[in-house]
């Protein structure tokens, strides 16, 4: 299945064998072409539903078919454990997670570490594996694509750390606090973080 975020909204993505009772009443996009699809997002965005379920067969087609709606960017980031601590920072008054968008050329895991030490000013860490991508989709505030809709892919790595660095904030990018928060304090991260992060951060909850 394929979760994909837009603010609070959840656009999930699944073959026919994940449906269950509890789910939102299924929406089958079996044999929709770029032209519904996109006259659905039109309509999807406006309502007031909290969740989506689109079923198609190949959800994995489906998938890239809806990714082609949007103008794709990358970014990576990193889950920073020392011992049962987690790195967090505290960004346009929300708890996030190290991240930020891959250059040119650049690897994934390369743009991940990169961007720990650009944002937490801590230096040392080391990817232990990589996590499963989140994905959200947003518009755009930027002069050059203004408006345009954005499908973002977030590449996540668990990264260890055995340093004593408590790390310092890239207040540049809207950084005001950089925090080791133990497993039993997730709770008040939860509360105020993104949707798409919860996915990452609830991997490890006790």
């Amino acid at each position: 299945m394929y979760k994909v975020f837009f603010n609070e909204k959840l656009i999930a993505i699944s073959g026919r064998e994940n449906i269950t009772l509890n789910k939102p009443t299924p929406v089958d996009v079996e044999n929709w072409q770029l032209e519904e699809l996109r006259n659905w997002f039109v309509t999807a965005i406006e309502s007031s539903e909290k969740e989506v379920l689109l079923v198609h067969s190949v959800p994995e087609k489906f998938f890239e078919l809806f990714e082609s709606l949007f103008i794709t960017i990358h970014a990576a980031g990193g889950v920073v454990l020392r011992g049962k601590e987690i790195l967090f920072i505290y960004r346009n008054g929300k708890w996030d997670l190290p991240k930020g968008k891959i250059e040119p050329g650049e690897k994934a895991a390369t743009a991940a570490v990169r961007e720990v030490e650009e944002e937490c000013g801590i230096s040392g860490h080391k990817i232990a594996k990589q996590l499963p991508s989140t994905y959200h989709i947003y518009q755009s505030p930027y002069k050059e694509t203004k408006g345009e809709w954005i499908f973002k892919e977030t590449f996540w790595f668990e990264m260890a750390y055995d340093g004593n660095e408590q790390g310092f904030p890239e207040t540049g990018e809207g950084i005001t606090e950089v925090k080791w928060v133990p497993e039993d304090k997730f709770g008040e991260i939860l509360e105020n973080t993104y949707e798409n992060l919860k996915q990452i951060i609830t991997l490890y909850q006790g």
